[in-house]
């Protein structure tokens, strides 16, 4: 095998090993999990409170864990998500029409979790790093609440 053959299979060797540690790392950039500093309700209607006071709405709250009881399920302990919505945001993505597929994200999540050994955590996905994949708009937009969520969570998460 020639040099430009070691070249070519270098690069795919190279490229594979790179789209395996960015299909490894995926799930832990897109996400972000932190330690509430509070019990698990508490987390919960903090995390309500906040954002409304932020001038978000908290259009729903699931409690999956009495869902799953409910469908006969045992118990995954306490797990709640919170719907979150800041209208002035959404219509700033969801105006125009070439956006509207974004409405597949909307709205905002976050998950509240007890753990096994009773830690509360807490998941939401990284809208700064979702925001770039998008551009335009939508990145704007999803940029400023990726920086609300922060201030909504600030006083919550464990340091």
């Amino acid at each position: 095998m020639g040099k430009i053959g070691t070249f070519v299979v270098g690069v795919i060797v190279g490229g594979v090993i790179a789209a395996a540690t960015f299909w490894l790392a995926m799930p832990n950039m897109m996400l972000h999990v932190s330690t509430s500093s509070m019990p698990f309700e508490q987390t919960v209607t903090t995390i309500e409170s906040n954002a409304v006071a932020a001038g978000w709405q908290v259009p729903k709250i699931y409690n999956l864990q009495e869902s799953l009881l409910k469908a006969g399920k045992g118990d995954i302990k306490q797990l709640k998500v919170i719907s979150l919505c800041q209208p002035e945001h959404a219509y700033n993505i969801l105006s125009d029409d070439a956006n509207k597929a974004v409405s597949a994200m909307m709205p905002c999540r976050i998950g509240v979790y007890e753990t096994q050994d009773g830690s509360v955590r807490i998941a939401q996905v990284n809208m700064g790093m979702m925001a770039k994949m998008f551009g335009g708009k939508i990145q704007e937009v999803m940029g400023k609440v990726s920086e609300e969520e922060k201030e909504i969570l600030g006083n919550i998460i464990a340091h």
